[in-house]
């Protein structure tokens, strides 16, 4: 039986479709594709949501997913309501599509036509449709980015999420949104910035913010970074801003990342007067910003930064999950351990080395234990049973083709009658099928018995060599070696005094 998948996933530029949600959208391209496949009795094997926002595979793991299996050859087709589903990104990606499908020889099916990959013109059709698409993504992204520069110029807020002391509000009588204050979250506002021009730090105020119980938006504690993103936003004297965050794009590892930028100068970005009312006043707001740019920092920042911390961006708190950071007290200026969240966490600082050695000799514990798994455990045995299954489903395979070969002879010479050979030739072509799919999926698991036993292999020299040279490497070259190895550490320290390390190692997945 031939088997189908669906690939479902909403554009943010559907036309038809503007007022619903990503839910609704997805469940009516579902019904579509339903149809189609009900009318044409296809048998859909499975179906692929995309949730995700992104133009590019790299930001869409269901696509990822689904071209590996579309490109092990496990679908006759792929059911799409049509081909920008699948593709908007750039032209190395929609290479890539094209030849997934021009390789494994599966259709691309949309209610409007049918891309067979093994014709010429199909396959041109099908390239051309994928360059349009990427072509009118364009067109409509440089025409959105035009609307919300003509909207910020109106004094419209722009932004899906209102700021802290406000609420989105629709405008009435025309398109686009405002802000009105919110009863609870303004007089905080309103707070902060009294409590700013005053000369009170923003980890002073966040202090004082969590000892009142006053929780943020979203019920987390205030930092000394929520604190500042209140006090440098314009909105709050009535101004719309536009230009301050930038999306930047990187190319590491052959994908392309996305970041976003920041703008700290306010004269670096526009500012537009807005139609919501200010919480605060524009000399309030000045004087606030004066008052930021000319406060010294409490510690000289260097103007060269040396890696000191062989356990950053890896060491988590066990008790409340914020990151474990690097500190040195001010009079012994010895380094320990320390939960940023400490003044509403209890776990207990430690000595830097002491948790240094305890997290070297669990790592050297969990090596022993580990190089005994893989030695007792390992995938060779499957390697070895998976090479074996796919060989004898290739004798399988070369005795169809003989008995087709001669099913051909005999209706070449009458024995068979046409109709007879159509028969056979559909029996033998089914049975050819199935044992190519067995053969498929194999093919994939062998791949990944074999990509398994690669990583397992390379994990224990990696930590033999971390562990080998630890004392001669500098801190970044630790670190470097250790986030090969580790996922993260989880450090606990009770009243009692006792330090609990957990290792989460980099393990391989089936």
């Amino acid at each position: 039986m031939e088997r189908y998948v669906q690939y479902l996933r909403k554009s943010r530029f559907d036309r038809d479709y503007a007022e619903l949600n990503v839910e609704e959208t997805l469940k009516r391209h579902e019904e579509i594709l339903n149809k189609l496949a009900k009318d044409r009795g296809y048998h859909i094997a499975k179906t692929y949501y995309e949730v995700v926002s992104g133009e590019s595979i790299a930001a869409r793991p269901q696509v990822q997913a689904m071209l590996e299996e579309v490109n092990a050859g496990l679908y006759t087709g792929v059911l799409v309501v049509d081909l920008e589903r699948l593709a908007r990104g750039n032209g190395a990606d929609q290479a890539y599509i094209s030849q997934i499908f021009q390789f494994s020889g599966t259709k691309i099916i949309t209610p409007s036509k049918t891309y067979d990959p093994n014709d010429e013109f199909d396959q041109e059709y099908f390239e051309f449709g994928l360059f349009m698409s990427r072509r009118e993504y364009k067109t409509i992204n440089r025409r959105l980015i035009r609307g919300r520069q003509s909207s910020a110029s109106e004094g419209k807020y722009i932004s899906s999420i209102a700021p802290y002391g406000y609420r989105r509000v629709k405008l009435e009588g025309e398109k686009g949104f405002t802000l009105e204050p919110d009863e609870k979250e303004a007089p905080v506002v309103k707070k902060v910035f009294d409590m700013y021009v005053h000369y009170v730090g923003t980890k002073n105020i966040a202090n004082y913010l969590n000892d009142e119980k006053i929780p943020t938006r979203h019920g987390d504690l205030w930092t000394y970074s929520t604190i500042t993103n209140i006090v440098t936003n314009p909105v709050y004297m009535g101004k719309i801003r536009r230009g301050w965050s930038q999306h930047v794009k990187t190319f590491q590892n052959g994908i392309v990342e996305k970041h976003i930028k920041r703008k700290k100068n306010i004269a670096d970005y526009q500012l537009y007067e807005g139609r919501h009312p200010a919480l605060i006043s524009e000399k309030i707001f000045w004087d606030a910003q004066e008052i930021r740019i000319n406060r010294q920092p409490s510690v000289k920042v260097r103007k060269e930064f040396t890696l000191e911390n062989s356990f950053a961006g890896l060491i988590y708190c066990a008790k409340c999950g914020k990151r474990i950071g690097r500190t040195t007290t001010t009079r012994y200026r010895v380094p320990r351990f320390r939960c940023v969240n400490q003044r509403n966490c209890h776990n207990g600082s430690s000595n830097y080395d002491l948790v240094e050695r305890q997290i070297i000799a669990a790592l050297r514990v969990w090596l022993k234990g580990y190089r005994v798994k893989v030695s007792t455990i390992g995938f060779g045995e499957d390697i070895a049973a998976c090479k074996k299954k796919i060989a004898g489903l290739d004798d399988e395979l070369e005795k169809r083709n003989a008995q087709m070969e001669r099913a051909y002879d005999m209706v070449e010479q009458g024995v068979y009658s046409l109709e007879l050979f159509k028969t056979r030739q559909e029996k033998i072509g089914d049975s050819v099928a199935r044992l190519q799919q067995q053969k498929n999926i194999l093919l994939t698991s062998l791949a990944k018995y074999e990509q398994t036993d690669a990583v397992s292999s390379n994990l224990i020299p990696t930590t033999e060599n971390l562990l080998e040279s630890y004392d001669t490497m500098s801190p970044k070259e630790r670190n470097a070696l250790l986030k090969e190895i580790l996922y993260k550490i989880e450090y606990d320290k009770g009243p009692d005094g006792k330090i609990v390390i957990d290792l989460f190692p980099k393990l391989p997945k089936i």
